[in-house]
């Protein structure tokens, strides 16, 4: 009905707008459409109604002889826009900025990082410097973004399709105009991502041409895209094709409609027609190396224990050295015994170690092969510090100790870059540097293993000393250990048993039988000597319970001696007679 009054009128629900450059002309289309209104029995709200003005705010944008720009309630607002620290005001955030983003080219790929922050299944929700510098760039350029124009229904409407890496831009004009009407960004789906370059341009003008159909408002449409003859463009004309058989039967749908023409533009080729580039700060690490004054490699090293009750036996190492040219010369090497501790804490501590060794006044380039340490060091840091070392679901971190040692360090340190390199690589510039850390770390872990080794084989192990005790106040014995036996220990290191009509033998502890065993029965004197000369070898300096069930178990078990007894085992003669069935 309300096209019938005025087909140039343009409504949204229950508002409508009309524009005229004479004011005679423009009171009488307001007439008209109040008359026509008021015959049906619809009256016209006069209090909220603005006629005859030079601009007037339409849906959250001021309309204009200009043009349509954004309201200067949502720029006031967009002025004071500050970093979110929860979840609940990034999604504030991004629906506001939402708001904005026809004025802005390339704005999906800008604000993706800031998305993936609200997804479900998203590991981590930490606003990083990153996601602030592209709210400031983003709001940098709503505050100083231009009118655009309306849509003009006499006049062809124009596509200009500029693709990218990770996402496309198309952008609207009415024909004859250098004004866009608005800038339209996607992103490409995970399949579209495997495409061929033509494929994914293809991707952007089906959809620009899909969504845009309707603005075009029964006139043509001319697509403005970077391959020419896009209309002839197959499935077997593109190299490398990934996309399926219906996908490029949608696309000849598009191509081949009769309200749709299209130009080449050799200028998109290129994506220097209106590329919009971000910049972010230099990231730490991505000087030359040959400007750092001091390069250091840190490793952790985690190994089973032995020796010991406990489970791992850890150290850290760090290795300080200079760049000479692409070659790594090492100047000094701290290592740190950690004992019993998991892989990523003694990552953790190796990067402790290596801050704590470094020089405050040169430039320093750390060098670490555990990503989970360069990433909390760069990134996370700064805002556990802030958040009492908690993490977005307000649980304590792992590590808060270390950590807040390692932030303390951080404040006092400006000068150093902490990078993540590959472990275990054979080919790259940190190679040498990371393999010199990981040796020192595994040289760490043997040291401190043969250390416990020693320790656990000169002092006596649980049993011993109950015997010990047992023999001296009368207390019951351990099992195993006969009550006519008296122990002692023959010096502080070593313990003995004396067997009646026998005499003192040494009482070695559990870890080191095994050793002895194999010993005398691979030794010099009988080399994989039978169980009885094993034992026979054994008793002439050694007792301890159980010692000839463990001997026999070790000798019925050898590998050479099972061979030895299978190659001569007596053969049947060839003369001898063979049972057939």
């Amino acid at each position: 009905m309300l096209h019938e009054l005025d087909p140039e009128v343009s409504s949204y629900v229950d508002d409508i707008y009309l524009t005229d450059d004479e004011i005679l002309q423009h009171l009488r289309r307001v007439s008209r459409i109040v008359v026509g209104f008021a015959d049906i029995g619809y009256k016209l709200n006069f209090k909220k109604s603005k006629i005859a003005f030079l601009s007037v705010i339409f849906l959250g944008y001021e309309l204009s002889s200009e043009g349509k720009s954004l309201a200067p309630h949502f720029l006031e607002k967009c002025a004071l826009l500050q970093p979110p620290n929860t979840v609940q005001k990034l999604q504030s955030l991004l629906g506001f900025l939402n708001f904005g983003r026809t004025y802005i080219p390339d704005y999906a790929t800008r604000i993706k990082p800031s998305y993936e922050l609200i997804r479900p299944n998203f590991s981590s929700r930490f606003w990083t410097i990153e996601h602030t510098h592209v709210l400031q760039d983003l709001q940098t350029d709503l505050l100083a973004v231009k009118h655009l124009h309306t849509r003009d229904n006499k006049t062809h409407l124009v596509i200009r399709v500029i693709p990218g890496a990770v996402g496309f831009t198309y952008v609207t004009f009415n024909e004859g105009e250098t004004v866009p009407i608005a800038y339209k960004s996607h992103l490409y789906s995970a399949a579209e991502q495997r495409f061929a370059q033509t494929e994914k341009i293809l991707t952007a003008v089906q959809m620009a041409v899909i969504k845009e159909r309707p603005l075009a408002q029964g006139q043509r449409i001319v697509v403005v895209s970077p391959i020419p003859a896009l209309e002839a463009v197959t499935k077997a004309s593109v190299p490398n094709s990934k996309a399926l058989h219906p996908r490029w039967i949608q696309w000849a749908a598009s191509l081949t409609a009769t309200d749709v023409d299209y130009i080449f533009d050799p200028r998109l080729q290129t994506q220097e027609f209106l590329q919009y580039e971000i910049e972010y700060p230099v990231p730490a690490g991505t000087l030359p190396i040959d400007q750092y004054q001091v390069v250091m490699y840190t490793d952790g090293s985690v190994q089973p224990a032995v020796g010991t009750k406990q489970q791992y036996s850890a150290a850290c190492a760090v290795v300080s050295g200079t760049m000479e040219g692409e070659v790594f010369c090492p100047r000094h090497t701290y290592t740190k015994t950690l004992g019993d501790c998991m892989a990523q804490l003694a990552e953790l501590k190796a990067l402790l170690l290596a801050l704590e060794h470094a020089d405050p006044v040169m430039l320093t380039l750390l060098v670490c092969d555990s990503y989970y340490c360069v990433q909390s060091f760069n990134e996370y840091l700064h805002y556990w510090k802030i958040n009492g070392f908690r993490d977005s679901k307000c649980n304590t971190i792992k590590h808060k100790l270390l950590w807040g040692k390692v932030a303390d360090l951080k404040e006092t340190l400006p000068k150093v870059h902490v990078v993540h390199t590959l472990g275990h690589q054979r080919v790259g510039i940190h190679v040498a540097g990371n393999n010199l850390a990981d040796e020192a770390a595994k040289s760490a872990v043997a040291v401190a293993t043969v250390a416990a080794v020693t320790r656990s084989s000169s002092k006596p192990d649980t049993e011993i000393s109950a015997a010990i005790k047992a023999t001296a106040d009368g207390t019951p014995f351990p099992k195993g250990f006969p009550s006519k036996y008296s122990y002692c220990l023959s010096n502080v290191l070593n313990a003995v048993v004396n067997i009646p009509g026998i005499g003192v033998r040494e009482l070695p502890n559990k870890i080191e039988r095994p050793r002895l065993i194999s010993a005398a029965h691979e030794g010099v004197v009988r080399v994989h000597a039978g169980v009885a000369a094993t034992i026979s070898l054994l008793q002439a300096r050694y007792w301890w319970p159980g010692l000839y069930k463990e001997t026999k178990q070790y000798v019925l078990c050898c590998d050479v001696c099972q061979q030895i007894k299978a190659s001569s085992a007596r053969r049947p003669s060839a003369a001898a007679p063979s049972d057939f069935k």
